[in-house]
């Protein structure tokens, strides 16, 4: 028995231990960072990043030299016959000679080292600009990951105050119920009034277990965006009072040079123009030197050991190309990145006059709901001394339930307008925080 009492006993403390170990407490700040080492969709833009490299180191080796090795082994089973004519090696007359050997074997290295290239130096350096345009495309994605995040975790605080809020009611009713109780019981309260403090203390509960559902469901969706298991214990370290979104640098030139839109923009000018300087280079001649080296076995059998029968040949040359009719057929194609270029000039431009307003916008909504938050949350503090004042009185019989109910609809009000300005106030600042272009 005392075995099984131990078994038992050790059961529940490696089941306590996991689920300890099983828990994970976040801040905001940590929450962001976790999610973007274990999202996937993370991992996958790094193979961007890898195809951006090969792609550089690809264009770098044009300048590496063509050697190939290749070999040939011919028999001739018939000799093709050649026209001699007369007098020639002592022929009388003319007539046809076939001469050469049956076995005619090759085997040979060819060399090709471009001189000059035209484009070779462009093409690196447009693949260097194409791989700084996927590392901001991916610090892109990573800041609207970080943002996505940053609101799933802000809404779970949200919803927390609200469940916090809702079981303060489910208390406030239920001692109301039990007031009313008493009061009912000792004749000093109708029962039409007993049974509506009954009744608003079952809605208070309903209301409570459902936004305790809510709070559940979008405490899932943070570790969902975070990538955690779902039957992780989360929990968050930060709190609407507490939290911290960093620091509140408003330049708004540093803001704009740092913004990822552009960036990008920039960088797909700046790929605009070699693509330009690039087809211009192609009317450019192209030089190369060539060279070539053989060993020939000429003889009737297959045997190579015997060395008399093998002889060297050799050449080496240089080679020029010049291209004829390139300016005629990329002149359409340079005319495109030119209008590209343009594009994107104006692109930048909106896109400059998009962010000023974006945080101008955005810092006036931050001070906004700063200042309704701090009125919000003092008439909700008001509201909850009057409803302790009033229980008071309500208790003593001084109230009748029926002008209970009008403060309780004033603590309702007060309520819900502290909820929606906390929401207004998270949503400013993460706002304010994404027009920074932060995270």
């Amino acid at each position: 028995m005392k075995k099984i009492i131990f078994l038992a006993l050790l059961g529940i403390t490696f089941s306590s231990q996991a689920q300890t170990n099983n828990e994970t407490t976040l801040s905001l700040r940590q929450a962001v960072s976790l999610g973007i080492k274990k999202r996937f969709d993370i991992q996958a833009d790094q193979f961007n990043i890898k195809l951006a490299q090969n792609d550089i180191s690809r264009d770098k080796k044009a300048w590496i030299p063509d050697i190939h090795a290749d070999g040939s082994i011919q028999y001739n089973t018939q000799l093709q016959p050649t026209y001699v004519p007369a007098g020639f090696a002592g022929f009388t007359e003319p007539g046809m000679l076939a001469f050469g050997a049956k076995n005619a074997t090759v085997f040979g290295l060819t060399l090709n080292q471009p001189l000059f290239k035209p484009g070779m130096n462009a093409d690196v350096k447009i693949a260097k600009t194409q791989f700084a345009l996927q590392l901001e495309k991916m610090r892109g994605n990573e800041i609207e990951i970080k943002n996505t995040i940053a609101a799933a975790y802000l809404d779970v605080l949200l919803r927390k105050l609200q469940l916090r809020i809702a079981k303060s009611d489910e208390e406030r009713h239920h001692a109301y119920a039990a007031l009313a109780k008493g009061k009912y019981e000792q004749g000093a309260l109708i029962e039409n009034d007993y049974l509506r403090t009954n009744l608003d203390y079952e809605n208070a509960k309903i209301n409570a277990a459902v936004i305790k559902q809510n709070y559940n469901l979008s405490l899932a969706f943070l570790k969902y965006q975070v990538n955690l298991p779902a039957e992780t214990n989360l929990v968050l370290s930060d709190s609407i009072s507490t939290i911290s979104f960093g620091h509140a640098d408003t330049d708004a030139d540093s803001v704009i040079s740092q913004r990822t839109e552009i960036k990008q923009l920039k960088l797909q000018q700046q790929e605009s123009a070699l693509r330009i300087r690039r087809m211009r280079q192609n009317a450019l001649p192209s030089v190369s030197v060539f060279g070539y080296y053989a060993q020939l076995f000429q003889n009737e059998n297959f045997h190579y050991a015997e060395t008399k029968w093998w002889a060297p040949h050799s050449y080496v040359g240089l080679k020029f190309s010049i291209p004829i009719t390139e300016n005629f057929t990329n002149k359409n194609q340079i005319q495109n990145y030119k209008l590209k270029l343009q594009q994107t000039e104006l692109d930048m431009q909106q896109k400059t006059a998009d962010i000023n307003y974006e945080l101008q916008k955005s810092a006036a909504d931050l001070q906004n709901a700063t200042a309704n938050l701090k009125s919000a949350k003092a008439n909700y503090d008001l509201s909850q001394q009057i409803y302790k004042n009033q229980q008071q009185q309500f208790e003593l019989g001084v109230f009748l339930y029926s002008d209970l109910l009008d403060t309780e609809n004033s603590v309702s009000k007060a309520e819900r307008s502290y909820i929606q300005a906390t929401y207004n106030y998270l949503a400013a600042q993460l706002q304010y925080e994404k027009a920074k272009g932060e995270w």
